[in-house]
């Protein structure tokens, strides 16, 4: 079974972060917690919207491949620095909540500030806080296990239910506002709507249903890279190895680095060489010239 994503963000809204949070944006706790009660259920109802509509899945799918993950923090704590914000490690997060929740989100805001308290400033960040949570999440997925834009719609779509239960009484015109009402409950048990899956429910790699899609996908490319690699492994070997045979300063043809050659200075004329082979061959000299076997040396034959 799929993460379920309001709970999994709200356990990361502790105290101590709520706290640090309010100091940091200059607002009460108490309101401070009411604008992320109500930011949660908007973001993601708001992404469910979005990649329920045409294209919507794959532009988001779009975004999260382009994103660099690198600053962008895994949970709520590591985005605050004391009692501030970092706005290097939310930055990614204002433009996720741009895409989500398009030309709506200046209303969006306004209407999560008047039911929490909130300055409208403080729902942006709180929104943008958790947009980056939000899209580093689903964007390691994507990059790392091939989550795509159906699985994404899959996952979304099963808890359509949660995020309505989840919407604060007093927030009703967000709903309208962006469509809750018209978003299809799922059909059947939660497994069936969205899939089985082999992650582990971590910070660093959420328990999100896969898509048989996206792990064709990766593993193709895995192949490839592997396949290239052991190709150019085995080209650098031939090369290496053609570079190291000798060869000759004429011809450039490949000689035998063992052999041993002596040049013609240091050819063993002795007599007791002569007289060996002769024994052995009845002849030291030249074998093809004419005349008895054993006796074919030219400088003795009769004229």
């Amino acid at each position: 079974m799929a993460v379920h994503l309001i709970p999994y963000l709200k356990e990361q809204f502790t105290p101590t972060v709520v706290d640090q949070l309010s100091t940091a944006l200059n607002e009460s706790s108490a309101n401070t917690l009411k604008a992320i009660n109500g930011a949660l259920p908007t973001l993601l109802g708001g992404l469910a919207r979005r990649v329920q509509a045409s294209g919507g899945a794959s532009s988001v799918i779009s975004v999260l491949d382009k994103s660099d993950y690198g600053d962008t923090p895994y949970d709520v704590s590591q985005a605050l620095d004391g009692n501030a914000i970092s706005n290097d490690k939310i930055a990614a997060g204002r433009d996720f909540i741009g895409e989500v929740f398009d030309d709506k989100l200046t209303r969006a805001t306004e209407l999560i500030s008047a039911y929490s308290g909130t300055k409208p400033q403080s729902v942006q960040t709180v929104l943008s806080l958790t947009g980056s949570i939000l899209m580093g999440i689903l964007g390691r997925q994507e990059q790392e296990k091939g989550l795509t834009a159906e699985s994404l719609t899959t996952l979304l779509r099963g808890q359509v239910g949660e995020l309505r239960q989840a919407l604060p009484s007093g927030l009703e015109a967000m709903s309208s506002l962006l469509g809750f009402d018209e978003l299809p409950d799922p059909t059947g048990p939660q497994t069936e709507v969205q899939g089985e899956d082999n992650f582990s429910n971590t910070a660093v790699n959420p328990n999100i249903a896969k898509s048989s899609e996206g792990e064709r996908r990766h593993e193709n490319v895995r192949w490839l890279r592997w396949a290239m690699i052991a190709v150019a492994v085995l080209v650098l070997a031939l090369l290496i190895q053609k570079c190291s045979e000798n060869q000759n300063g004429t011809d450039g043809i490949s000689t035998d680095s063992t052999s041993r050659v002596e040049p013609n200075a240091v050819e063993d004329t002795s007599a007791a060489t002569k007289r060996s082979i002769e024994d052995a061959h009845g002849q030291t000299t030249d074998s093809t010239a004419p005349g008895p076997l054993g006796i074919r040396d030219s400088t003795k034959l009769n004229r």
